[in-house]
């Protein structure tokens, strides 16, 4: 396999603290000169930010090898030419709808473009109701409904997308993982056939079944979300399976 996608929470870290044998594994893709890219449908903050985050913990990845279902979307619009949306969510999908020419707007546009938005309001969820009901495409960053937080689970851009799709009857065009465009725009990126990447995922929903779908090979490996139980009892089956990356080779 030639190039590498690696997912964040439940791979490289896991409850702040960062996985040895996965920081061992980064480091020989690096040394190696392998091409990978970090995964992750958390679309709020931008690459450089995430970058940073990691530093904190001892994870040395610069911004360029951090791919979010924001910088996905946003890639994914500009590659069919939309110049003008209106967006609800974060820094991080702001900056990435800006980096490629993108404006935001509430008239004249053709698609409605909704991450998580820890501050979004009524007139927010009603402008993209009323623009979607006439006629503008709906897009989802990501289908999370949830992600966990100290004190339980939070809303994630999955509930809101069900809120409007309530209220619309429509069905949102998801970008993220599992759908198969953020893994092809993630192998482009890294100039390597679909076909000659591993994605590897502590997630069975996201991570595997996307990598399925778009014809990745898929590492589940058991430091995070996916338990052995869950693995049984789950018709998703990743191409190998491991209990942490020590035992991955990478070629």
């Amino acid at each position: 396999m030639k190039g590498w996608l690696l997912d964040m929470d439940g791979v490289l870290y896991c409850g702040g603290r960062p996985i040895p044998a996965a920081l061992a594994f980064l480091r020989r893709l690096q040394g190696g000169g392998i091409p990978y890219l970090l995964l992750t449908n958390h679309g709020c903050l931008t690459p450089t930010m995430l970058s940073r985050k990691l530093a904190r913990l001892g994870i040395r990845v610069p911004a360029s090898q951090i791919y979010t279902s924001a910088e996905a979307t946003a890639e994914w619009l500009a590659h069919r030419k939309v110049r003008r949306v209106f967006m609800i969510g974060e820094r991080g999908l702001v900056q990435a709808l800006r980096r490629r020419g993108i404006r935001m707007s509430e008239k004249s546009v053709k698609h409605v473009v909704v991450g998580l938005d820890r501050r979004i309001t009524y007139d927010h969820l009603r402008t993209a109701c009323r623009l979607i009901t006439q006629g503008a495409e709906f897009i989802g960053t990501n289908p999370d409904p949830s992600y966990p937080v100290e004190d339980g689970l939070a809303p994630e851009c999955g509930a809101l997308l069900a809120a409007i799709q309530s209220a619309t009857g429509r069905e949102p065009r998801i970008i993220g993982k599992p759908e198969p465009a953020i893994f092809q725009q993630a192998a482009r990126r890294l100039g390597v056939p679909i076909r000659q990447i591993t994605m590897v995922g502590d997630r069975l929903d996201t991570d595997i079944l996307g990598a399925k779908r778009a014809g990745a090979r898929s590492v589940l490996v058991l430091t995070g979300h996916t338990t052995r139980a869950l693995l049984r009892r789950s018709p998703i089956h990743p191409d190998v399976i491991v209990s942490g990356l020590d035992q991955l080779e990478i070629s």
